[in-house]
């Protein structure tokens, strides 16, 4: 989606696969961070797949550029070389970086712990760790699936995805816009299931660097007890509504308020985040909306939200087209109102296919083409099937069929090969993607997460066998592509015998010097 227009680019949101248009006659510099889900500490013969950590690659546009790519990332540890006190701090070590995300502006980075539950503040220019958080605990669990920083830079909106919770990050800024500290507001957290019991801990901070000037803190408290009912009087978390209101992701429209928060057993909430505490103002059941959306991108004057795979053997592969206009809080609509403009479902969907041919729609990626320099198409990457669905983002999408464009594959190359302890030859398994930014190769690379022999997050739709990063170069007009090259990673477990690594993100930082 796109947020703040500075100096002609758009810094935007990338979510699950956010891109950045920018002139097409600019060149920027600018680096690639991936997000290894993979253990690296704790590594025993008791424990050969570890216990916790993770790495951070970050890649040198220069080096990507190249014919042949240099594959020279700088590496940090989430444990050793980020948070190294986490246990101590907040009781647990982080635990599987999910993704990475950075600020309107592009100067921090929000770093996603999904199994531990924490969020971490790094600064993308230093690398040095600002600050550190840890969800609220709930009587169903805490976590941190993603977060999301909102297009006016005032927010930062975490997906307490276990614990069935949307929470907000406050960041504070002075008349220049530096920031001066980064506050996670208990006052404002939204709990998608609500009643008593609920809330067990409240959430954590850590101010990583006193001397930075950036002070890192809890305000309020997270109410328990909350209303279990949506305004609308329909129950917040139900079957046959919304059966599982585990929280995907929480993309952020361009206006700064509305979040669009889709749900792990299906159904989705707009949610306003400049109220506190956060609000429900739009809800849709699982009969309109499917389960395990993370794919977002507003363009045209339309937010794009993608549905997946929810379990072993469901196929699923769906977009939705949505209006953006919805009501300040307290106000709200009535349920599944307004309806989705478009939508388009895989003719598979549903079915209990072999696996290899069951569908999951995850990563999508907002793509410019080189004439225009204005964002085109949606690239909707598949993680079973190794290829992507190309659709127009011009309007109309009153049929939706004819916005589709084609399909490409990322097996022809064959330069997806296999690692350690994988069974497999030639399975990419794309996940979260970016778009490159202007200058060589000028808009027309797509870099994603490939998954590894051993995910350690929806095994049943995740088993690659090259983890890294990939290179899909795109055809001159856009609607196509080619995995060009991959750049591999390598975590060894105890035995020597297989590879941990298992990237899940990637994202685009324009550097700011």
């Amino acid at each position: 989606m796109f947020s703040k227009k500075v100096g002609g680019i758009y810094l935007g949101l990338p979510m699950a696969a956010l891109s950045l248009v920018v002139n097409s006659a600019q060149a920027y510099e600018y680096e690639v961070w991936l997000s290894d889900q993979a253990n690296t500490q704790g590594i025993s013969d008791v424990k050969p797949n570890g216990t916790h950590g993770g790495k951070v690659r970050i890649y040198d546009s220069s080096d990507l550029a190249l014919d042949v790519p240099n594959d020279m990332p700088l590496v940090l540890d989430a444990t050793l070389d980020l948070f190294p006190n986490a246990q101590v701090d907040t009781g647990a070590h982080v635990a599987r970086i999910h993704g990475i995300l950075p600020s309107h502006d592009h100067r921090y980075m929000a770093l996603n712990f999904v199994a531990s539950g924490h969020v971490g503040i790094v600064d993308g220019e230093t690398k040095q760790p600002v600050c550190l958080f840890r969800t609220t605990h709930t009587s169903t669990g805490r976590q941190n699936h993603m977060s999301f920083w909102t297009a006016d830079g005032e927010q930062l909106i975490v997906a307490n995805q276990n614990g069935r919770m949307v929470e907000r990050i406050d960041v504070a800024r002075n008349a220049k816009g530096d920031v001066l500290g980064f506050a996670f507001n208990g006052d404002a957290s939204l709990d998608l299931v609500g009643g008593e019991g609920r809330v067990l801990a409240q959430p954590i901070a850590v101010d990583m660097n006193v001397a930075d000037g950036i002070n890192c803190a809890v305000t309020g408290e997270v109410a328990d007890g909350q209303s279990m009912l949506t305004g609308s009087g329909t129950p917040k978390e139900a079957k046959g509504v919304r059966p599982t209101n585990t929280v995907i992701c929480p993309v952020p429209a361009s206006n700064s308020q509305h979040i669009f928060v889709t749900l792990g057993g299906g159904g989705l909430f707009v949610v306003d985040s400049k109220a506190t505490p956060m609000a429900i103002v739009a809800e849709y059941d699982n009969s309109t909306i499917s389960s395990a959306g993370c794919g977002g991108v507003e363009a045209a004057g339309f937010m794009h939200i993608n549905s997946g795979t929810s379990g072993k053997g469901i196929s699923e592969f769906s977009l939705y087209r949505f209006e953006v206009d919805y009501p300040a809080a307290p106000a709200f609509n009535a349920p599944n109102m307004p309806a989705p403009v478009a939508s388009w479902h895989d003719q598979d969907n549903g079915q209990g296919l072999p696996h290899d041919m069951n569908r999951d729609a995850h990563g999508l990626v907002a793509v410019r083409n080189i004439e225009s320099g204005t964002a085109r198409y949606i690239h909707q990457m598949d993680r079973v099937r190794n290829n992507a669905e190309v659709f127009k983002i011009a309007p109309p999408w009153n049929d939706l069929e004819k916005r589709h464009v084609g399909t490409y594959s990322l097996t022809t190359t064959g330069v997806c090969g296999t690692t350690l302890g994988s069974e497999k030859v030639n399975d990419p398994t794309p996940d979260l993607g970016d778009l490159s930014l202007g200058g060589a190769p000028d808009g027309g690379r797509i870099y994603v997460a490939l998954r590894g022999p051993n995910p350690l997050s929806v095994s049943h739709a995740a088993e690659g066998s090259c983890p890294g990063l990939g290179i899909v170069t795109l055809s001159a007009d856009r609607t196509s592509g080619e995995l060009t090259h991959v750049l591999p990673t390598m975590v060894v477990d105890y035995t020597e015998t297989e590879n941990l690594s298992d990237p899940h993100a990637v994202i685009v930082r324009k550097k700011l010097q």
